[in-house]
């Protein structure tokens, strides 16, 4: 590995509304640290996710006033961001920020936060490039690809959607989609232990994205009650992440034959420690289940505004290393019995997994760093 570049370059990341956006914009600036100590960050987020998790990876944040349109979001919400977007607030706030902050470089991890920001770096002049990790494109990425001078995307077949986009002089790279560096580097012990698991044991990891599921806790619940009756699945260790806001109306001593731990929240621990996820799909989430190499029941959310869960869950599933349930086919009869077949048959979960992992791309977020550098060092001079 090399150190790009030879002065101190100023980086702004933007990004958010969920952990597919934030996750990654972490990763690529703890990739900036190593490949060049000694950088100024700045990550220009929203209000959701990203105002807790950007500060306790110790990025320095601040936040603009912007809210999402799609995906379902609340009539009040989107009210609210209609009337942000009519007045130009997010982009007077992210123009301040940028002025002030004085930035090499602005990249953009998606959601509807990096809008604004990436498009203040057009209008001041400043080098900018996005990430795009679904296999559908998302609304934002559409707009700001004619905005940036490289287009980062996770998959080859979107590299020819966004070629035909991006303006004149910029250019698509496939990178993959980065990954927080924990994820692939704990190991299973360390992983395990940091839950109080044994590390030798049958694990099961349930997720419900970073939003939490009700659909996938319910389902998640159902499906326990048939795997406590089995003999052989007895003592089955069961991290169950239900979300921040499903975590306080949770069972926790339903099934006293599992070794069952409820969190409302986890961080990469729980996918090292894991053999099998069952989660929603999710590109961060996928990209870290196969950075892992692990056995998955993927769910892709219905309502995502794209669609893009499901694209993002197919490349798995046709590998082999998931079984995709479709949302409207979500039962606890179904998740039950996916889970037992996996869970009970020890060659298929270990070709699984080498099937997961053969998908991984643990490199993308050094390479998204060397873009970030690449356009700093462009912008210093």
């Amino acid at each position: 590995m090399t150190t790009v570049g030879s002065s101190t370059p100023k980086i702004v990341l933007t990004g958010g509304g969920t952990g597919g956006h934030v996750y990654p914009a972490l990763a690529v600036a703890a990739a900036i640290e190593q490949l060049a100590p000694g950088s100024e960050l700045l990550y220009i987020g929203g209000d959701r996710i990203e105002a807790r998790a950007v500060p306790e990876a110790g990025v320095p944040f601040r936040s603009i006033s912007v809210h999402g349109l799609a995906g379902g979001a609340p009539m009040g919400r989107r009210l609210r961001s209609l009337v942000e977007l009519a007045i130009g607030l997010p982009l007077i706030q992210s123009l301040r920020i940028l002025r002030a902050f004085r930035p090499d470089v602005v990249v953009g991890t998606g959601g509807y936060v990096s809008g604004p920001v990436l498009l203040a770096a057009r209008m001041m002049g400043l080098p900018s490039a996005a990430l795009d990790g679904n296999r559908v494109p998302g609304q934002t990425s559409k707009i700001v690809s004619r905005l940036v001078d490289v287009m980062a995307v996770a998959h080859p077949e979107m590299a020819e959607f966004f070629a035909a986009r991006v303006r004149k002089g910029a250019r698509v790279e496939v990178t993959g989609l980065p990954v927080r560096r924990e994820v692939a580097a704990l190991s299973r012990e360390e992983g395990a232990g940091a839950l109080g698991l044994d590390p030798a044991r049958l694990t099961l990891v349930i997720l419900g994205g970073s939003l939490g599921s009700r659909r996938v806790n319910e389902a998640a619940g159902g499906a326990l009650d048939e795997l406590a009756k089995l003999e052989g699945l007895a003592g089955l260790q069961v991290v169950h992440v239900t979300g921040e806001r499903y975590a306080a109306t949770a069972e926790r001593d339903r099934w006293p034959s599992l070794d069952y731990r409820l969190l409302a929240y986890a961080g990469p621990e729980a996918l090292a420690a894991a053999d099998v996820v069952v989660s929603r799909a999710g590109a961060s989430t996928v990209a870290e289940i196969a950075a892992r190499g692990l056995a998955a029941v993927l769910v892709p959310w219905a309502a995502a505004s794209t669609g893009e869960q499901a694209m993002n869950a197919e490349p798995l599933g046709r590998a082999g290393g998931a079984v995709v349930i479709g949302d409207g086919e979500l039962t606890a009869g179904r998740l039950a019995e996916v889970l037992v077949e996996i869970l009970t048959d020890g060659a298929r979960l270990k070709r699984m997994a080498e099937a997961s992992k053969g998908l991984g791309r643990p490199e993308a977020a050094e390479r998204v760093a060397e873009i970030a550098l690449e356009l700093a060092a462009k912008g210093r001079g």
